[in-house]
């Protein structure tokens, strides 16, 4: 990685405007006072990118890796919602369904969480935080190593996105 930020610092950024998005495209049909809320909280995430990351679009790919995962995630969503410990409920059905996908396991979590916390997101927007996914992600070594053996986030997009264009 070659700026400033650490992994942990990115990951949230990228997380922030995913969640911003989700609220956003959510807000379009019936929730505009939350998205007004959101828009304060998350102002100028965009502009602060430095070098050559750029969370929005590190976004965009891991909506994409999301949006091509073909598990029963939508199942899961109530199962999660009604834990008292989302975030363990959570990252279990992430890790079960990685590691049964057929993919490599560190793109294949990064898809399901995407995706999971996409579901999660619409179904209850007042309930779910973008430290679900920053937690999840900045809390499993082996997709951190994955990441930085791509040489960081900002290679990732670039990466996934060459193949998804």
């Amino acid at each position: 990685m070659m700026n400033s930020m650490t992994f942990e610092e990115q990951t949230k950024k990228i997380v922030e405007v995913l969640f911003n998005d989700l609220i956003q495209e959510k807000s379009r049909t019936c929730f505009r006072g939350l998205q007004a809320k959101c828009e304060v909280r998350y102002q100028g995430l965009r502009a602060t990118s430095a070098g050559t990351f750029d969370p929005a679009a590190i976004a965009k790919t891991l909506q994409r890796l999301g949006d091509e995962y073909n598990a029963e995630v939508e199942a899961k969503v109530q199962g999660i919602l009604q834990e008292e410990n989302m975030l363990k409920k959570f990252r279990e059905t992430i890790e079960q369904l990685s590691r049964n996908s057929g993919l490599e396991y560190e793109q294949s979590f990064l898809a399901v969480a995407v995706k999971l916390f996409k579901c999660l997101a619409r179904s209850a927007p007042a309930v779910v935080e973008p430290d679900l996914l920053i937690q999840t992600i900045n809390g499993n070594p082996e997709v951190r190593g994955y990441i930085e053996r791509q040489g960081g986030w900002e290679n990732l997009g670039n990466r996934e996105g060459q193949h998804n264009s």
